[in-house]
């Protein structure tokens, strides 16, 4: 596949992802004239999230955790009766997120307990993480070099999360970005949005066509390229 971004390079992995929405459900009252007939989701919520910088401590170093909340509880004098959150999950291995994610669906369940509501906890986009093929890699960067792609880059060592890392867990695969806005600038930006009709992102598409184009074209002509993208691909994969 291909991607624009501020350098022409490879991924060598990406993140595995988990996303979650939390609904808290309690009860509303009047903050001021009846407050021991609330039970505040919006307690719940503040405390899913500060056991979420408790876990924070004691997991992989790779691992990322963040969240928001998602709707406005509503006014500070009414004790709060629904709280919606997002959650998101990520770690450089599936193994290792799936058991982070089990510690914090164990964290919502102790919020609820302790605020005295209940909960909703709806598990939204999974992502597994990028098994890498350097052989493939190299031959994507070849064919960056034969056509001239500009401001070619050493593999991205941090990377996001990526639907393409499910496909790669299923066979060889690589992502060819190519450079359409200036270096070190940061991805989900304006800045990406501002050149994207610009003569340099027409150019990445173009680049990015030919580069694919005669990746495939190594690959169908010779079949021992074939055979040694899916034994490296196996060799990373045992290696995940």
């Amino acid at each position: 596949m291909m991607h624009g971004g501020p350098d022409t390079c490879v991924d060598e992995k990406s993140l595995a992802l988990s996303n979650y929405q939390v609904i808290f459900h309690g009860k509303g009252a009047h903050a001021a004239l009846a407050p021991e007939q609330g039970r505040s989701v919006l307690d719940a919520l503040l405390l899913c999230f500060n056991g979420v910088e408790f876990l924070r401590e004691h997991v992989r170093e790779d691992t990322r955790m963040h969240y928001t909340i998602s709707e406005n509880p509503g006014p500070s004098n009414v004790v709060p009766a629904k709280a919606v959150g997002a959650v998101s999950l990520r770690s450089y291995s599936r193994e290792v997120l799936n058991d982070v994610c089990r510690r914090f669906e164990q964290i919502v369940q102790g919020a609820a307990l302790m605020a005295d509501v209940q909960y909703e906890l709806i598990q939204e986009k999974g992502l597994d993480n990028k098994i890498p093929c350097y052989a493939l890699n190299d031959i994507i960067m070849d064919n960056a070099r034969a056509c001239g792609a500009p401001s070619l880059a050493s593999p991205r060592k941090k990377t996001g999360s990526t639907d393409f890392g499910n496909v790669t867990n299923h066979m060889p695969g690589c992502c060819i970005r190519v450079k359409f806005v200036p270096s070190g600038t940061s991805s989900h930006s304006q800045e990406y949005v501002a050149a994207g009709k610009s003569d340099a992102a027409h150019d990445a598409v173009l680049y990015g066509a030919k580069i694919l184009a005669g990746t495939a074209r190594d690959i169908i002509r010779d079949d021992s390229v074939k055979d040694k993208l899916w034994e490296d691909f196996r060799q990373a994969k045992a290696n995940a």
